[in-house]
């Protein structure tokens, strides 16, 4: 019988290994508020979007991980986030009456990232009608829209075009 030698077993092992460590989500996830649009019935679209600096997609429940504050911590926003800059994920229709900001909170790798303090109605974060978040959060029909969760635009009531 052959034996093969100890070393090219234990290097392929060690491969293996190193493979699965390197794909192990040990970098931070920075959830970003891109800021709001005003709409003519006095509702605001908040958009947000994340970066993720894993080479890897990560997911994390919503909840305590990932969640927004004030409550509910689950309003639908993403629970797998791809690598790299993703913008306008998160889409959030507020009441016309809310007051106050909302923070969205990432945890990976024992690394909490949160959204600026100011996430809410607040004119350093009003967007342009140039940008693509702002034709984004304009396409969503504020009438019929549930309000106070993440909306994908795919699956948001949107607005009839001219």
């Amino acid at each position: 019988m052959r034996r093969l030698p100890a070393l090219p077993l234990l290097l392929v092992a060690l491969a293996a290994v190193t493979a699965v460590a390197w794909a192990q989500p040990t970098r931070p996830i920075y959830p970003v508020y891109e800021g709001y649009v005003p709409n003519d019935d006095g509702t605001a679209v908040l958009v947000f979007g994340y970066y993720n600096h894993n080479s890897v997609a990560v997911e994390i429940s919503a909840g305590e991980e990932n969640g927004f504050d004030p409550g509910p911590a689950d309003r639908g926003q993403p629970t797998v986030f791809e690598p790299g800059r993703q913008r306008n994920v998160c889409l959030i229709v507020l009441p016309a009456d809310y007051e106050g900001n909302l923070r969205w909170t990432v945890t990976v790798a024992g690394n909490t990232q949160k959204t600026t303090e100011r996430g809410g109605i607040d004119t350093l974060y009003l967007i342009e009608n140039i940008s693509m978040a702002y034709h984004r959060a304009n396409q969503i029909d504020t009438t019929t829209a549930e309000q106070g969760v993440c909306l994908a635009l795919e699956a948001a009531s949107t607005r009839s075009q001219p």
